[in-house]
């Protein structure tokens, strides 16, 4: 605080008010700056989450808007869908892929049958990111889901979340 000398002027700072301040300042950049730092990757990572959770929340208004059955299926990575290996045989002894097989139309109970021809859902993922679904989830051109599980890895991080039908919002398991 400046104090005014014997002939009314007023003059500077102290020297030892000067450091008291410079120490603060100091002290205060010591503890947030680190901080910081990590601030910009987890706000980062949040983004690309909510972008993820967005894109699985749209494939049952992308399958209506297109009149098209989706089914996610299989493993993603940043370069897109892996193809299956996993094959089986036709009636007629054609292979076909296991994830598109149906199932016979005689049952005795009646059970929602797998769309014939879906196309795969198209996912963007950021790099390093690993999706798997065991099941398969399949978006009707209605615009319904049948629900399902479907698995993130990031790393060393997993995350679980549950497609509920009929909309199959995405919601992480805790």
């Amino acid at each position: 605080m400046p104090r005014a000398n014997r002939q009314g002027r007023t003059g500077g700072f102290t020297l030892l008010e000067m450091l008291v301040v410079l120490v603060i300042v100091a002290t205060t950049s010591a503890i947030v700056f680190p901080n910081l730092t990590t601030l910009g990757s987890s706000v980062d990572f949040a983004l690309k989450r909510e972008s993820f959770e967005q894109a699985v929340d749209g494939l049952a208004f992308t399958a209506f808007r297109e009149s098209q059955d989706v089914v996610l299926s299989g493993v993603y990575t940043y370069a897109g869908r892996e193809p299956d290996n996993n094959t089986g045989r036709n009636a007629d002894g054609t292979v076909i892929q296991g994830s598109l097989r149906t199932r016979s139309l005689s049952v005795t109970q009646r059970e929602i049958l797998p769309p014939v021809n879906p196309h795969y859902a198209v996912l963007k993922l950021p790099e390093g990111w690993r999706l798997e679904i065991t099941d398969p989830v399949y978006f009707h051109s209605s615009g319904y889901c049948d629900g399902g599980n479907i698995e993130v890895t990031i790393g060393r991080l997993r995350f679980s979340y549950t497609l509920a039908p009929p909309l199959c919002q995405a919601a992480r398991v805790e």
